[in-house]
């Protein structure tokens, strides 16, 4: 056992995209002797966070009717209260309204905080306090802010465990379907639609992360006879992402970090319903910075603009997808040769020491 080195309150919670990083980073700093608290809107209600980590839930709603003041006082006085119990030595925020009272509280009682964002663009909570703070730690470039660091994209901590996809065979090409944490009904109705014409071109085997309805998807793959692994959720998606060749996903940034990490190519379909539109900046960014994605806004998604851009990797003996890979590996060799890039322990223990 090394030094116990303080107590740090993380505040992560909504999407996939904020709790992600956020149970990452807390299994980092505990394997580093430091204690670790959740506090966030709604934790209890997240399928996707760990329950055995120690959290509490806020109350914090988004500014869509004016009851939402009350529920950010309730929020910001729970947090108060936190912070005086827990005394926490520095307090990390990653973003989203669910977050947004244990911030405040955070710098008007002048704990030392650290943002991270994991966008191309800063979200609206950390754009508020970014001037308010030492650093915003962020895994892609963020033009005009001064105090932005550039961090290790994620995955941050990966687990060694591997899921046995019974049946897969390795010789067959294996596509990645799922719409990040909560799936996506209109890219899984669309995969659905294109199936009996992409089984004409080619054969293939799918890992499908549905959301609601596995059954009826794993139902109709078997019928096909199509090898599948078929999912309403999937804790240990980067087992899945080390058996695919191609990735249909939207483009949060986590599922972004995470195709690089892995050197997948990808069609992007971003949700146009995200907050400033990120996603679809996300994808454009990644597009003309990497080049080893093809984009599909929601609005122009259907069964001919999907199969064609599937097809687009695997004509002419999957010639484009190798070439993608390539532009995936030459783009991250270029960009650790030219960028300075630091660990977001690295941040959070110069704030804490300084």
């Amino acid at each position: 056992m090394g030094k116990y080195k303080g107590k740090i309150l993380i505040s992560a919670s909504g999407t996939g995209g904020h709790l992600i990083p956020a149970m990452q980073l807390a299994n980092i700093l505990k394997n580093d002797n430091f204690d670790i608290f959740f506090a966030a809107k709604d934790l209890s209600k997240k399928e996707i966070f760990d329950k055995t980590l120690n959290f509490v839930d806020i109350s914090s709603d988004i500014p869509r009717n004016l009851f939402f003041i009350f529920k950010i006082f309730k929020g910001f006085l729970q947090s108060v209260f936190l912070i005086f119990k827990y005394k926490p030595d520095i307090i990390v925020g990653f973003g989203s309204f669910h977050t947004f009272p244990v911030i405040l509280a955070g710098y008007v009682l002048r704990k030392k905080i650290v943002l991270f964002d994991s966008n191309i663009l800063l979200g609206k909570v950390n754009k508020f306090f970014s001037k308010k703070v030492k650093f915003v730690a962020t895994q892609f470039p963020i033009l005009n802010q001064k105090n932005a660091v550039l961090v290790k994209k994620l995955p941050w901590y990966v687990a060694n465990e591997s899921v046995f996809l019974k049946d897969f065979k390795k010789n067959i090409f294996t596509i990645l379907v799922f719409g990040g944490s909560q799936g996506s009904k209109i890219i899984n109705e669309n995969f659905l639609k294109i199936l009996k014409d992409l089984y004409k071109k080619i054969t293939f085997q799918v890992i499908h992360i549905t959301g609601e309805d596995s059954q009826h998807f794993k139902k109709i793959y078997d019928e096909m006879k199509i090898i599948n692994y078929v999912k309403k959720f999937e804790k240990n998606i980067y087992s899945l992402y080390r058996n695919a060749d191609l990735v249909i996903s939207r483009s949060g940034a986590i599922t972004i970090a995470e195709l690089l990490n892995f050197n997948k190519p990808a069609i992007l379909i971003p949700f146009k319903n995200a907050t400033d539109n990120h996603q679809l900046k996300n994808a454009e960014f990644i597009q003309n910075n990497y080049k080893f994605v093809k984009i599909i806004e929601e609005d122009h998604l259907n069964q001919l603009s999907l199969l064609k851009e599937i097809e687009f990797f695997i004509n002419d003996n999957f010639k484009n997808l190798k070439i993608f890979k390539e532009n995936i590996l030459s783009a991250m060799m270029k960009e650790e040769k030219d960028q300075n890039v630091t660990t977001i322990q690295n941040v959070i223990n110069k704030v804490l020491y300084e």
